[in-house]
């Protein structure tokens, strides 16, 4: 006689915690200016000061019982969104030349598809995530760098975000590691976090980056509590811990690592693997990395033991590139991480800044160990993960992205992109000599067609002077964007410079 054992969904929710009273000192001075609720399953109190909360929340009818051994016919795939944090292009060895082993890593690129032109869609955290998370470029948002305050982000907190996409249809949600689009440091806002924006449990760090060490303060939900391990290392475990919760039913994980950012805090033990490189800043990078590449192996470990892998879409990518090295550089994200060839480091426009490595992996449903050489980028991500899914985008919410699903799979022969454009705060030296800080009202833009890559620096866009010239490059030949050649290409100065244009004056004014 065979046992069926069951178990009913209400085993599946998690018990909220206590709620937190978030101390003064956190609280922003900003006001909501003209902002209607947040969409969907947003939660916003106005009348109590105890941070977010994620407890059940109504959804779609579920089965009241499932088997423990997950259906091989599961028509709705799960989804395991992997997203890094300040890593060099090069650090990858499937991107470059690194001393760092990834085997995890490697291992999506084997298995999956490598995407060797992804861009996101700015050179800095909280705009690029605001991309990710949105499919849209931010500046629709009027944010053009890192923007705190809620009358900043007012317009971001209108939209629908992924995971508020998946939780309405039906999907167990969760953010593992950095949130970083509800405030910084000590300023966190009383509404828009993770338990407002889609996602049903949230374990993490709330602003930009944190020690790293145990014992550091984390949050789970709206609770705080001392990390018992190395952060990269809890992540990893938070993650493994989600997955045997919830791999019944269809879910989407969000583990946003706040590796490889500064400070650069490594493990002993995974420094000391490095003990060839002579610089000692690059082997605790290279440990951090390490650590970031054990972690995830632990998670698709875990989705091979439960039986899902199989139906569990994995998609990794970084938020932008890498920091730089320097004592001119800011201090918050010098990480001595290696973005050669490319030019430029996080905070700018140039390949360096907004280039990524990206891997997507779904068994038998995309190519494996294939690589795609077009221009693909982040905010393609949502619409992508939501096809797959079977789901709606939000009705009536721009999608700047396309679903890259049949260009890879070889059904759309076509470009998923004919052009991509950036804007982005400048950041350059207050003093001669000082370390870089964002400029208000300066910009630089770019915009890439095909090879050409045209790029403009230190705009002043309040002022009524005509823009510094635009510079353009053969990314074909010169990867580095080091010749200019825009002299001898008027005409392509002409068209791309129209074409920037044009997509700026669709874009929302800057709201520094």
């Amino acid at each position: 006689m065979k046992f069926r054992f069951v178990v009913t969904l209400w085993l599946m929710a998690i018990t909220p915690f206590g709620s937190y009273a978030v101390p003064e000192d956190e609280q922003p001075s900003h006001g909501l200016v003209g902002l209607r609720p947040l969409p969907r399953t947003a939660k916003m109190d106005h009348g109590h000061n105890h941070g977010e909360s994620c407890g059940p929340k109504e959804r779609k009818a579920l089965p009241t019982e499932v088997s423990l051994k997950p259906s091989s016919k599961q028509s709705r795939p799960n989804v395991l969104l992997i997203f890094t944090d300040d890593m060099g292009y090069s650090d990858l060895p499937k991107f470059g030349k690194s001393e760092i082993p990834t085997p995890n890593i490697d291992r999506l690129a084997k298995e999956g598809t490598l995407f060797t032109d992804a861009y996101v869609t700015a050179p800095i955290c909280v705009a690029s995530r605001m991309g990710l998370m949105t499919g849209q470029n931010q500046q629709r948002f009027g944010v053009y760098c890192n923007m705190y305050g809620l009358d900043k982000i007012r317009l971001f907190l209108r939209q629908t975000l992924m995971p508020a996409t998946f939780q309405e249809g039906g999907y167990r949600t969760a953010l593992v590691g950095k949130w970083h689009l509800g405030g910084n440091m000590n300023l966190h806002y009383k509404q828009g976090g993770p338990c407002d924006r889609g996602f049903d449990e949230f374990v993490g760090i709330r602003g930009g980056h944190a020690d790293f060490w145990k014992g550091t303060q984390v949050f789970r939900e709206n609770t705080r509590f001392p990390a018992p391990e190395y952060l990269t290392d809890l992540w990893g475990s938070e993650a493994c811990a989600f997955i045997d919760r919830n791999y019944l039913n269809p879910f989407f994980l969000y583990l946003a690592f706040n590796a490889v950012h500064a400070p650069m805090h490594s493990l002993d033990k995974d420094r000391a693997k490095f003990l060839n490189i002579k610089d000692e800043n690059r082997r605790t990078y290279d440990g951090m990395l390490l650590a970031m590449d054990r972690s995830i192996g632990h998670v698709l470990d875990r989705l091979d033991k439960k039986g899902i892998a199989d139906n569990t879409i994995v998609l990794f990518l970084n938020d932008n590139g890498g920091g730089g090295n320097t004592t001119q550089y800011a201090s918050h994200s010098r990480n001595f991480a290696n973005n050669k060839p490319l030019r430029g480091n996080k905070f700018d426009i140039l390949e360096g800044g907004v280039r990524v490595p990206m891997l997507m992996r779904w068994p038998k449903q995309i190519p494996a160990g294939e690589v795609y050489g077009e221009m693909v980028s982040s905010t393609d991500v949502y619409p992508t993960l939501v096809a797959a899914a079977g789901l709606q985008m939000p009705e009536g919410q721009p999608t700047d992205g396309v679903n890259l699903l049949p260009f890879i799979n070889g059904k759309n022969t076509s470009k998923p992109h004919e052009w991509l454009c950036w804007q982005n705060r400048s950041w350059i030296p207050r003093e001669k000599g000082g370390p870089v800080k964002p400029r208000p009202k300066v910009h630089n833009s770019a915009i890439r067609k095909g090879n050409w890559k045209l790029v403009r620096m230190n705009e002043k866009i309040a002022s009524k002077a005509p823009p510094p010239p635009w510079k353009l490059y053969d990314l074909s030949k010169d990867i580095g964007e080091h010749k200019d050649l825009s002299k001898q290409h008027r005409n392509v100065v002409k068209e791309l410079g129209s074409l920037f244009n044009k997509w700026r004056s669709s874009m929302h004014p800057t709201v520094e």
